[in-house]
């Protein structure tokens, strides 16, 4: 028996070997494939329930009404686009994040935009969020969002961000308990209190804690007549 014969039926072997091998690999990846497939595209993994979550002043049942034609669609396939599409009308909403739960629910939640102030304008009071987006109109100043008075100046000004820092720093139970933020220079905000009392805020620096040290000192005078609380130094608090 020559060498040369030996080799040759080897490598033939291992050709075939080889050829096997890769037919068995794209074998299994072809039943893979078709499996995700199935799965995917089955009507058991399709959307078949919608549920928002997050919202406080937007109508969930609208926007469950905008997305129901995402009903049927595979769950796998839904996507951040698919969504948008369908909210960018809602001009509360923020931000929003999908979570596909198999086999069949989709969770929408919700980020709201934030209303801290209104500005008077012609047609009434524009409520506004801190990034000067209109939220809605209204005819008179709203119960529990305080009016930003800017001197005249418009939503692009640095009163307005001095102003919408000032109201954002505030906790939304106390915001409603203020009437009013004046800007009159980035460096003199004040707050008109529902009860007629002044705030003497400063400048929109260290806002967190002036609004803190305001929380807590109209909480240890509510029994006291103040007419003024001075935070423009918040580790020196002035009452009068």
């Amino acid at each position: 028996m020559s060498v040369l014969g030996d080799d040759a039926r080897r490598f033939t072997w291992r050709a075939r070997r080889r050829r096997r091998i890769l037919i068995g690999v794209a074998a299994a990846l072809a039943a893979l494939v078709a499996f995700v497939a199935v799965a995917v595209y089955s009507p058991i993994m399709s959307v078949r329930e919608i549920v928002v979550a997050g919202t406080q002043r937007v109508d969930a049942t609208q926007v469950d009404e905008s997305l129901a034609d995402l009903h049927g669609q595979p769950l796998a396939l839904v996507t951040n686009d698919d969504v948008e599409s369908r909210l960018q009308s809602y001009v509360m909403v923020q931000s929003y994040s999908i979570r596909v739960e198999p086999p069949s629910r989709l969770v929408v939640t919700i980020v709201e935009r934030s209303p801290i102030g209104a500005v008077a304008v012609p047609s009434g009071y524009d409520v506004m969020d801190a990034a000067g987006v209109v939220l809605w109109t209204q005819s008179e100043p709203a119960g529990d969002i305080p009016t930003l008075e800017l001197g005249g100046e418009g939503v692009d000004s640095e009163a307005f961000a001095s102003a919408a820092a000032v109201s954002l720093a505030l906790p939304v139970d106390f915001r409603a308990g203020v009437a009013a933020v004046t800007a009159k220079s980035i460096d003199d905000v004040r707050l008109t209190m529902r009860s007629g009392a002044e705030v003497v805020w400063g400048s929109a620096e260290e806002s967190d804690r002036k609004a803190e040290v305001l929380a807590a000192l109209v909480t240890a005078t509510a029994d006291q007549s103040i007419s003024s609380y001075d935070v423009s130094s918040p580790e020196t608090p002035v009452t009068r």
